[in-house]
């Protein structure tokens, strides 16, 4: 099950002593840590390490990605596909995005959010830019008794 996702954009590509000490923040943060290619680190995180003392019972060791891309960095299509069909970031950002970190849990319980939003905050503190959130289609299922008429009446109270 996949679980949240957060990206980091980003006016400018990540310099190389970024980069190194993105690693060490990585490294310093993982019980599991391996870097399948230049910026792109597939880890368990130490949810102690994040600060996180409550897991709900689950073991603290959280799969996490975390991958750099841009022109001249990482996969560089995925960047494009992402960031094909959004809006222009700039009047909210004061940029153009060129690069982005995404961190994407693997999992999906609670502490896996809190997780991976402590974990965007540690990597953008190296890094920089703004965070993207996405949220998934909240659904509230208001019963047909509670639902409000055009009037601002409940249904219940509609003597009509």
């Amino acid at each position: 099950m996949s679980g949240p996702a957060l990206v980091i954009e980003l006016a400018e590509p990540v310099s190389r002593v970024m980069m190194q000490r993105l690693h060490d923040l990585l490294v310093r943060c993982s019980a599991r840590f391996e870097e399948k290619r230049v910026g792109e680190y597939d880890l368990d995180i130490h949810a102690e390490s994040l600060g996180i003392s409550d897991t709900g019972g689950v073991d603290g060791r959280r799969p996490v990605l975390v991958s750099v891309m841009g022109p001249g960095i990482g996969d560089e299509s995925i960047f494009e596909v992402e960031h094909a069909d959004e809006i222009d970031h700039e009047p909210f950002t004061g940029f153009t995005p060129t690069h982005a970190v995404d961190v994407v849990a693997f999992c999906n319980l609670p502490v896996d959010h809190v997780a991976t939003a402590l974990l965007t905050a540690a990597v953008m503190d190296v890094v920089g830019g703004v965070v993207n959130v996405e949220l998934g289609r909240v659904v509230k299922v208001v019963p047909p008794e509670k639902r409000l008429t055009r009037a601002g009446v409940r249904r219940s109270d509609d003597v009509s």
